[in-house]
């Protein structure tokens, strides 16, 4: 029986997506009403027309998110500064085989792309109020790139649990939106 349960429990860890986060619980939640959105890379002159409608994806999603909690985006002397970014990366790896009834090795490659999807919090005084990071490679079975950034924005946003101008964490927001 613990056998089973043991396999139960590894199975549906395994199935989870992983997320990594941080939260100041010090951080005087009642006080933060506004936000204003950056991105580590808005400035660069190097984006593709894809990436760009990753970025923007990305940006309605985060402010989907902050909407529901009650946060108003203002540019001027916002109280938070939310800050995302996208690390991709890519990796070959290479199998190489020998059939039986056919001498000459067989050698296979294949591409694999890696992403983090990485948002980050800061008050006006630039301390560190959360931060939350989703691997994207749960997400390689999605065919629509929106439903796997919306997928991946609920999920990181399910550890920050707090709306605006409260100090007190709501458990509501602790769940992912299906």
């Amino acid at each position: 029986m613990k056998k089973w349960l043991l396999l139960i429990l590894i199975a549906s860890t395994a199935c989870s997506p992983k997320i990594v986060s941080y939260l100041n619980d010090q951080a005087p939640f009642q006080t933060y009403e506004t936000y204003r959105l950056v991105s580590a890379r808005s400035d660069s002159k190097n984006v593709t027309p894809e990436n760009t409608l990753i970025f923007d994806l990305i940006k309605e999603n985060i402010h989907q998110e902050m909407k529901e909690r009650s946060y108003v985006q203002s540019n001027i002397s916002p109280d938070l500064t939310l800050r995302y970014e996208v690390s991709s990366n890519t990796r070959t790896e290479t199998n190489a085989s020998r059939d039986l009834f056919y001498p000459i090795m067989r050698v296979n490659t294949r591409t694999i792309y890696e992403s983090i999807i990485l948002l980050e919090i800061k008050d006006d005084r630039k301390k560190l109020v959360w931060q939350g990071s989703f691997d994207m490679r749960q997400e390689r079975k999605e065919k629509r790139a929106t439903k796997a950034i919306e997928k991946a924005i609920s999920y990181i946003f399910t550890s920050y649990p707090y709306h605006a101008m409260s100090a007190e964490p709501d458990e509501s927001l602790t769940k992912v939106k299906k």
